[in-house]
């Protein structure tokens, strides 16, 4: 009974959440098949799948990948150019201890590389699971090289313990900082000791306490740093982000994950006389990623999946973007938060969690705390130590015993940056590129997706110091829609993306296909692009050409357009269709930007400018992209205008005249029809000669009409150009092939 309970509220609450985080809906929508005939996508096919991870050399111009079996060497400005490979199977022996344990022969026993860092300017270090057992090597970029396909052989490898993962299931986080390898890893063939370790380089290895659930406990690491605090690198830290089974939240429910970033001091070397050979600085606090509800609760995204750290103009307080999953089943939810860098610090200064009292609960601690503070580095900085070995027992008793901090982070705004709730995908992967706009600086994120998308967003601010997510695009990078494993960008504006399907390298934008006018190139908000004078094209911070800026939230495309002088008209695109009574026929409109409303006028009669908006109504239905006529009648006839409105600016997109031809009268209301073959299969041959007369009267009136319309359209652009904006009159008059801003719009393309 608890349990069905359970999950009502938890359906219920999943609905209520769709409704209240509707996501933001892309704005433009490119299948894959759309980005290969553009030119923006390239695609280098690999078929070994397990693609793991991808590593740019922008001074080579090669991009690394790891996979199962094999590690490759691609071209960094086109990935379809012919690519290099070293294949590095497991031994034939541990496959066939693989094999007697019980392990899958495709998805356990092979060796699937799950390091792969940069040593030096000429080495790379990378490690595999090796069938169950790791192992690594140091390999020369050169070797790519010398011959088309190279094989590494055993004795060229070492032991990957405390580098690399027995199992290929278990996420690895890494990094090779100053020559050492940072990992957190499961170490032990059962995936049991979850641990983190520094190896190589000339100090001892150093690892986390063994089989200590305080410390860590099932953790899924994610993504490993190096962060300065201060100009004395005596004080370096680096930071650990996973997500672990928390044991301060366990309880009757069972297991419950919360997201944790972990600190170590680069210069720990472990204790003298207790944690030897063991950190003794290390130290962990609970990420938050929630949204308040309107009973008070927060709503947390608890599985930590990807992390991405922007270094800004002050290395010491990059952005830390955080890619966040819900854990449970009934509600399917992904979320993006944001930290600062000051404000995970201020949580590793708060107070410490421990267990106490006869219920052994945990609480604050509100003893004595040692000095040196535990977890301070041994610097000159903070005091006179020399070495970690120099605490007193005191501080490594306390550090064994209180790793965890009471204090939480919290992402700037106290909210996710970015939501999604409700849709048939969850985010895998992020990574941000800061781009000088014409108006300013702004983050762009590119995320991946389970399905084969990859998400492009930017985030504006809004009153209040708040800010808004806006999807730009959403573009079908493969198309079998593999779950994107693996992100990076180059420095030339390349987006690679790697999944089961191979390597995709996307173009971060393609600025011609915002449109052919000032206006819907300001609408599309595009940081990357700009409108030159001439054409939307990329921005380039260092021409000198006159600039439109983009949309900010101060202005409006079509007030920026005309200071700049640029052409306010939008060209409509005219279709004519002919129908017989009684079929049925389908307005089409199908606006490009996800973000435009749709509304329909038709005209009061073929030599009138008055217009009024068309609705749904018996034989008439107005859907989201069109009009359906299931029974056409003599009245349906008509000039109808399907007009577009994007933060407050409209114009219209088609112009369809729809014939309605009625055999019992032999004729065909309002209006023209050039195309005689479409109209001569309704019309009986006896007919011909009446059609045509009819015809030929209803061109030349239509011709006046048209010629009349034209006239007063050049006159109201004349006195729009020259400053003459008009309040908006009667809605829906005038809206033949021009564009015009409601006077009652207060939204604008940056702003919320």
């Amino acid at each position: 009974m608890r349990r069905i309970l359970s999950i009502t509220f938890a359906s219920l609450l999943a609905i209520t959440l769709t409704g209240a985080w509707r996501p933001s809906q892309p704005r433009l929508q490119f299948t894959h098949s759309e980005l290969v005939r553009s030119g923006r996508l390239m695609i280098l096919p690999l078929s070994a799948g397990d693609l793991n991870s991808l590593l740019p050399d922008e001074d080579g111009r090669r991009l690394y990948i790891s996979m199962k079996d094999y590690l490759l060497s691609a071209s960094l400005d086109d990935v379809t150019q012919p690519h290099r490979k070293i294949y590095w199977p497991a031994s034939p022996e541990r496959i066939q201890d693989c094999l007697m344990a019980g392990k899958d022969p495709q998805l356990e026993c092979a060796n699937f590389l799950r390091v792969l860092e940069p040593y030096n300017q000429t080495h790379l270090y990378a490690c595999g699971t090796g069938a169950f057992n790791p192992r690594c090597a140091y390999i020369p970029t050169r070797l790519f090289l010398m011959a088309e396909d190279q094989t590494l052989q055993h004795e060229q490898t070492e032991s990957g313990k405390g580098k690399c993962p027995y199992d290929p299931h278990q996420k690895t986080a890494t990094a090779i900082i100053d020559g050492e390898l940072y990992a957190g890893i499961t170490s032990d063939f059962m995936s049991r000791d979850s641990a983190f370790f520094r190896s190589l380089g000339e100090r001892h290895v150093i690892r986390t306490e063994q089989y200590e659930p305080t410390w860590l406990q099932e953790a899924e690491f994610v993504r490993v740093a190096m962060m300065k605090e201060s100009d004395n690198e005596e004080d370096d830290k680096v930071y650990l982000f996973f997500t672990e089974r928390a044991q301060e939240a366990e309880g009757p429910a069972g297991k419950v994950l919360y997201a944790r970033v972990a600190r170590v001091c680069k210069n720990d070397i472990g204790g003298q006389r207790s944690l030897v050979n063991k950190w003794s600085t290390f130290q962990k606090a609970r990420m938050i990623c929630s949204v308040p509800r309107p009973d008070g609760l927060q709503t947390h995204f608890d599985q930590l999946q990807d992390i991405f750290i922007h270094h800004g103009k002050d290395e010491r307080n990059p952005l830390i973007y955080g890619l966040f999953t819900t854990t449970s089943d009934v509600l399917n939810g992904s979320a993006v938060c944001v930290y600062r860098m000051q404000d995970i610090i201020r949580a590793f200064k708060g107070n410490f969690y421990h267990r106490e009292g006869p219920q052994y609960k945990w609480a604050e601690f509100t003893g004595r705390v040692p000095y040196p503070r535990p977890g301070t580095c041994p610097s000159s900085t903070y005091g006179s130590f020399r070495s970690t070995r120099e605490y007193p027992d005191d501080v490594i008793f306390f550090s064994r015993t209180h790793p965890l901090l009471q204090e939480v982070v919290r992402p700037v705004d106290s909210r996710p940056l970015l939501i999604r709730v409700g849709v048939d995908y969850k985010l895998t992967r992020i990574v941000v590129d800061r781009v000088e706009a014409v108006d300013g600086q702004y983050d762009v994120l590119f995320i991946g997706t389970d399905s084969g998308l990859v998400l492009k967003s930017i985030h504006l601010p809004k009153e209040q110091g708040q800010s808004q997510e806006v999807t730009l695009e959403q573009l079908q990078v493969f198309k079998h829609k593999s779950p994107v494993t693996a992100l990076t960008l180059s420095k030339k504006k390349w987006l690679f993306v790697g999944s089961a399907e191979g390597v995709s390298q996307l173009a971060l934008y393609q600025c011609d296909l915002y449109g052919q006018v000032c206006a819907e190139c300001c609408l599309a908000r595009d940081p990357y692009c700009n409108w030159d004078g001439h054409a939307c094209s990329p921005y380039m911070p260092v021409a000198r050409r006159r600039n439109t800026r983009h949309v900010g939230d101060y202005r409006n495309p079509l007030t920026e357009c005309v200071r700049q002088g640029a052409g306010l008209e939008v060209q409509s695109e005219e279709k004519e269709i002919v129908v017989a009574v009684g079929n049925s026929t389908y307005l089409e409109c199908l606006p490009n930007s996800h973000h435009a409303k749709v509304t329909w006028f038709k005209q009061i009669g073929e030599n009138s400018l008055e217009q009024y908006e068309v609705t749904s109504r018996d034989q008439l239905v107005v859907i989201d992209r069109g009009i359906l006529i299931p029974r056409a009648e003599l009245n349906h006839g008509g000039i109808y205008h399907c007009q577009l409105e994007e933060h407050g600016f409209r114009w219209t997109a088609v112009t369809i005249r729809l014939s309605v031809w009625s055999p019992s009268r032999h004729t065909i209301a309002d209006s023209t029809q050039p195309r005689h073959q479409e109209v001569m299969s309704l019309i009986h041959h006896r007919d011909l000669e009446h059609y045509c007369k009819e015809l030929g009267k209803q061109r030349h009136e239509h011709k006046k009409t048209r010629e009349k319309e034209q006239a007063q359209e050049r006159k109201r652009g004349d006195r729009q150009k020259h400053g003459g904006e008009r309040g908006e009159k009667e809605r829906g008059r005038g809206r033949k092939n021009r564009s015009k801003m409601g006077s009652s719009a207060s939204r604008f393309p940056r702003s919320a």
